[in-house]
């Protein structure tokens, strides 16, 4: 009897693995995302990117299969408040600098030619890292020009 429960566990947690793996990968790209009126002129500025290659995800989440979960809770948030209308909450895109360092200096292998992080007489770029600055703060419109922060009333807020 254990045995049995234990294999009916194991096989409904690979199941749902499975079954989120593939929902994961569904909803993770541009085309996704553009379906709400709310990111659309978001897709639009970063498909003239330099960025434009990447899926959303790939900048928009924490790394690790945790970090999937984070982001689809998120985005589950989203679709409830895009289909309510209920924004009493700003939806706010989280952007991890742990996802340009790491692609900057030269840790994710599908990018091999991606720009390196380097130190300049005007940018220590390792010093900024160190006091934990964020990449935004002198890169936010890198990913798409558009961007709530970067409207004159809200440039200065984050």
């Amino acid at each position: 009897m254990a045995k049995k429960l234990i294999l009916g566990i194991g096989v409904f947690l690979i199941g749902f693995y499975v079954l989120f793996q593939i929902g994961y990968v569904a909803t993770s790209g541009p085309s996704f995302c553009s379906k709400c009126h709310e990111v659309n002129k978001y897709v639009t500025s970063w498909q003239t990117s330099v960025h434009k290659n990447f899926t959303c995800l790939e900048c928009h989440q924490p790394r690790g299969e945790l970090g999937k979960f984070h982001a689809k809770a998120r985005g589950l948030n989203y679709v409830f408040q895009h289909l309510s209308g209920d924004y009493t909450i700003p939806t706010r895109a989280v952007m991890s600098d742990h996802n340009c360092i790491e692609c900057h200096l030269g840790d994710r292998i599908p990018y091999p030619n991606t720009i390196r992080l380097s130190n300049t007489p005007k940018v220590n770029h390792y010093e900024t890292i160190k006091r934990s600055q964020s990449c935004l703060d002198c890169h936010r419109d890198i990913g798409h020009a558009v961007d709530i922060y970067l409207t004159p009333e809200l440039k200065s807020a984050k």
